[in-house]
Order: structure tokens, then sequence, then C-alpha cells
């Protein structure tokens, strides 16, 4: 992204994030985060992370943002039908996720879109210090070759497997959109083999239930 696009973006993101957090677009809301951006850019060291070259594909960027939005209506009925149903089907947890990230800026996005997302909410990011990432060639992520764990929150903690699935992904678009060709591949190849990994669990779960 172009230096001199490089901070409005950054003050867009964030304003972004403050009417999500509010949960309403309004003039009041728009103008909070815009205040909020502001300070942020003022005030915070920002050369470290989110002024050094980074990669920006906008119609990824949007397909990224639309698929935000699909998750949080999702989960937002899923939590509406908890509240009106007598029976609880919450299971909370605190899982450990380990991811590639590719950057500290694509960390924190999918950290902050983690608890956007009412249900999950990101409690802890560990970045592991690396100089460069080296494949060990089995194409499962794990905790020496990621970027960082994410200890993730969340109250439908049943499987999970699932859950590191579903961050996984998030991670994948979050990549696509904002992250290098590299990055994004081996971010796609955790992705089918972790999926791989569900469907053998999910059928040696059947088999399980076939023969008591």
């Amino acid at each position: 992204m172009r230096q001199a696009l490089r901070i409005p973006a950054i003050m867009l993101w964030l304003t972004i994030l403050w009417v999500f957090l509010w949960g309403e677009v309004s003039w009041a809301n728009v103008l909070g985060g815009i205040a909020v951006a502001t300070a942020v850019v003022l005030f915070a060291r920002l050369e470290k992370a989110s002024l050094r070259p980074t990669h920006f594909h906008p119609g990824w960027a949007v397909f990224y943002a639309i698929s935000l939005l699909w998750q949080l209506l999702l989960s937002n009925i899923r939590l509406a039908v908890e509240i009106l149903t007598p029976s609880d089907g919450t299971h909370t947890a605190i899982i450990a996720v380990p991811i590639r990230g590719g950057s500290e800026a694509v960390i924190n996005l999918v950290a902050n879109s983690i608890t956007l997302t009412p249900g999950t909410m990101t409690v802890d990011v560990w970045a592991h210090e690396r100089d460069e990432l080296d494949i060990d060639g089995d194409g499962i992520i794990d905790e020496m070759t990621a970027g960082a764990t994410l200890y993730v929150h969340c109250i439908y903690g049943q499987d999970v497997e699932a859950v590191r699935h579903q961050v996984l992904r998030l991670e994948e678009l979050a990549l696509r959109a904002f992250g290098s060709e590299r990055d994004h591949e081996l971010a796609h190849a955790d992705v089918v083999e972790h999926a791989t990994l569900l469907e053998s669990a999910a059928r040696a779960e059947r088999l399980r239930r076939d023969n008591p």
C-alpha cells in the first residue's frame, strides 16, 4: 500500500471497528470513531507494524468485510436462539489457535475480527519470534511454524477443532485480502489439511456410533 494512503486506510479501518463495536451506524458513532482513530494515529507507535509496506487487494478486502458481517449475523441469531430457549447449549472454553499471520497487521486484524463476533473473544495474542517461516513439509501448522498463537474464549467450545478451523478460515480470508501470495498459499494449505483432519474425525465418530 502506498505511503500516502496508509494513514487514511488505518483511520478508516479503526473508524469501522468503532462503529461495529457500538452496533449502530450513526453520525455520533462515526464521528466518535474518527476521533478515536485520530488519537491512535497521533499517539500510538505505528512505525513498526502498521507503516511498513503491506499488501492490499480491494476486491478480497470487500469480500472479507462481507464474510465478517455474515458471521456477525449468524452469531447473533445463534445467541438469540440460545437466550429464547430453556436449554443451555453453551460450553465455554479458551482454545489456543496457532496461525501463520503473515504480518502483525494481519494478526491484529484476525484477533479483532474474532472479538467483534458475538460468542467469541480473543483474550491473548502470543507472537512468536522468527526470522523467516520454515515449513517442515507436512502441511500442518504447529507452534514452530506459526507466526502467532491466538487464545480464543468461546461459549460454544464443545468441538475444539471446529473452532480452530473457523479461525484458520478467517485468517485465510484476511491473508487473501491483506497478505502476500505466499502467505495466503500457506494459510490455504493449513485450511485444507485441517479440513481433512475434521473429516477423518467425523468418520471415526460415525463408525463409533454405528458399531458400539
